[in-house]
């Protein structure tokens, strides 16, 4: 990698997605996974491709009944003496109108023109016609906001209000399940990929490139064979009406497309870079304001203010800035197609317009021809525009793919299927186990040490022994590199990850609250426990008795990562919550740092009380959490020193318990 490109991924944030430029087989890979989401919905999908269909149309059907009131009632041609054919949808209008004089005929053709403006609107001026959009800013962000819910439609009328209901419902249905699945696979990545991946840029793939899918689902799938489809019928009728008289205008027609796809093609290339410097720009933003909001404290405290308000404004410039080349990507591609069907169209215009000098042609046929011609260039600008629009979109859903492609706790999708776990039962046994990052950095070596059912194992050490990594094995958070891990003797290779995990209750160092109520957090491994387990799960992790005194009680609505409350409080109910959950191992991470002498003798005396069933793993560091432990492994350097009770570790002389334990 260069240096000038690992500069840019670093100003963008990308630490796990850093290899982002797309081939053109890469774009189709994306086409074809795509389609898989549209399945679920064919019917929905099938509803909206007839619409689209049926609402080009009225680009065939009104400029014939125009044609007829400039040509036969305005000017009095007899209608039974027209050069030109009248189209075979439109014939069976015209002969029932043949007799009638100007005045009757003023009045059909009026009544026909009303028909078409309730049914269809009588068509639009624009290719994507009628849009349902809510207002948006010149950033990718709000853009892609708005595409969840995005609606149009060629035509007007009560026809393009159908077709725009179905085309709002059927995005809808798409992009939802797609973040979802996104969203489902964020919440199984692997602990070193969540300790790389920044929060805000998590949030913008799912809010902002998961949209990206509709316009290839449906610009790709839909607007192809309509816009071929569409050009080929007006070209048909042009020919059927036009092309005994002006043969030329056949051919300037048909060689419409292919010019605007030549002339467009090109920059596709250009267009997948600008596109995914947009979106990650705009993800390092959303990054800035997540890390600033969550650690406003610190900035607050260090009087980093100015700096921060300053790196923002830095980021969210360079966010617009990179916009901007996105729009001005779009006018390119507008200019060239419009300079590739301006030479067509004046040779058009001057083909017609000597035809209706010389006789040939009435002045009506002039509409019809650029109503003809009209359709058939927008298609084909349409055309022309798809696949390097579909650039835009594809780096958006490569984004999303990234991290649903990531092996998860289910690992590889495409592996075979894993046996549940059944209900441990005896032990845990670390065999040998070693664990190395995807940094290189070697955590645990030749780790051996096994866990009885009914036992207490403290895990202790200084800081970096390997403590945290260790305990991270026994739910699958992470897997190791070497040795085994066996629950009741079975590799946890050969086992479910989710089932593993369902048999684990991790209480972090860290205080993981969320911004709900106090039943709401308890309950989040397990909603269907009840208010007695909750509040008897409180007792022993020495949380009732500030919760009761709290207003609302356990209806208390906590602030932000549960603000509102001390650490100290925050620990209690986190680990309340992990008892809440009453899996056979339970793993507590240093869970008597922030609690007074009291506290700590209590929850010591109801993790005794409830370890019968249950394997009880603790990280700490102070003498007194662990003195009533069943086992101590003592690690250094990922590698464990000792092991053994607290009695039998303290009483070696020169044991390296004894050392950290009495400095």
């Amino acid at each position: 990698m260069s240096d000038a490109t690992e500069g840019r991924l670093r100003t963008y944030d990308d630490v796990v997605d850093v290899h982002t430029d797309l081939t053109a087989p890469e774009v189709f890979r994306i086409l074809g996974r795509c389609v898989a989401y549209i399945r679920p919905h064919w019917r929905l999908f099938a509803l909206k491709f007839g619409l689209m269909l049926g609402s080009f149309a009225p680009f065939l059907v009104a400029p014939w009944p125009i044609k007829i009131l400039i040509d036969h009632v305005v000017l009095q041609h007899p209608l039974a003496e027209s050069a030109i054919r009248f189209p075979p949808f439109f014939e069976p209008f015209v002969v029932a109108v043949a007799g009638l004089d100007p005045s009757g005929l003023l009045l059909a053709t009026l009544a026909l023109i009303a028909v078409l403006v309730v049914l269809t609107g009588a068509g639009t001026g624009d290719p994507r016609g009628n849009q349902a959009f809510l207002a948006q800013g010149q950033d990718t962000a709000t853009q892609s906001e708005n595409l969840i819910s995005a609606g149009w439609s060629m035509a007007g009328g009560v026809w393009g209000l159908a077709d725009l209901l179905c085309n709002i419902r059927l995005v809808q249905r798409v992009t939802d399940g797609f973040r979802t699945h996104l969203f489902g696979r964020l919440v199984r990545l692997p602990m070193p990929v969540l300790d790389d991946q920044r929060i805000g840029d998590s949030i913008y793939r799912t809010m902002y490139d998961a949209p990206a899918i509709q316009g290839i689902c449906f610009d790709i799938t839909l607007m192809p064979v309509v816009s071929i489809l569409g050009a080929a019928v007006s070209v048909y009728v042009m020919n059927y009406s036009f092309g005994h008289i002006i043969p030329e205008l056949i051919w300037l027609a048909m060689a419409t497309m292919p010019l605007a796809l030549l002339l467009t093609a090109p920059l596709a290339g250009i267009a997948r870079r600008v596109s995914q410097a947009s979106r990650s720009s705009g993800a390092a933003t959303t990054n800035r304001i997540e890390e600033n909001t969550a650690n406003m404290a610190a900035v607050q405290s260090h009087g980093a203010e100015d700096r921060q308000r300053g790196e923002f404004a830095s980021a969210s410039a360079d966010s617009f800035r990179r916009h901007r080349h996105v729009v001005a990507m779009g006018i390119a591609i507008d200019v060239a197609s419009a300079l590739a069907l301006l030479a067509v169209g004046v040779w058009t215009f001057l083909l017609v317009t000597d035809q209706i000098i010389g006789g040939k042609l009435l002045p009506g046929d002039f509409i019809v021809v650029v109503g003809l011609f009209g359709a058939v260039a927008g298609s084909s600008i349409t055309f022309g525009r798809l696949w390097v629009d579909f650039q835009n979109n594809a780096a958006g859903v490569r984004r999303v793919f990234f991290f649903i492609d990531l092996p998860g706790d289910q690992g590889s999708s495409t592996g075979p299927a894993l046996a549940p776990a059944s209900p441990l039962l005896e032990s845990i046994e670390f065999d040998d186990v070693g664990l190395v990052y995807p940094d290189g950095r070697q955590a645990l070596t030749g780790v051996s040490f096994g866990a009885r059912m009914g036992q207490t194992v403290a895990l202790v050490g200084p800081t970096g022994a390997g403590k945290t990594s260790l305990a991270y094995l026994v739910p699958g958070f992470l897997q190791p590199t070497s040795g085994r891990i066996l629950f009741d003797g079975i590799d946890t290779r050969e086992l479910d990850p989710a089932s593993i995990r369902d048999q684990a209750s991790y209480v972090f160092q860290e205080h993981l609250l969320f911004s709900e109520t106090i039943l709401d957090n308890l309950r989040l491994g397990r909603p269907e426990a009840s208010d007695a387990e909750l509040q008897g799960a409180a007792r022993m992790g020495g949380a009732h008795d500030f919760v009761a005194a709290l207003p609302d009680g356990y209806q208390t609505v906590l602030g932000a990562g549960g603000g509102t409350l001390s650490v100290g409080q925050k620990q209690r109910l986190s680990i309340a919550r992990g008892l809440v959950r009453d899996t056979p191992v339970l793993i507590l991470d240093e869970p008597t740092a922030a609690l007074d002498p009291d506290a700590e003798g209590a929850l010591i005396d109801a993790l005794n009380g409830i370890k019968e069933n249950r394997i009880v793993f603790l990280i700490a560091h102070r003498l007194s959490t662990v003195a009533s432990a069943d086992l101590v492994v003592f690690m250094e350097h990922g590698q464990i020193v000792e092991q053994g009770s607290p009695a039998e570790l303290i009483a070696k002389p020169d044991g390296a318990f004894r050392r950290f334990a009495t400095p």
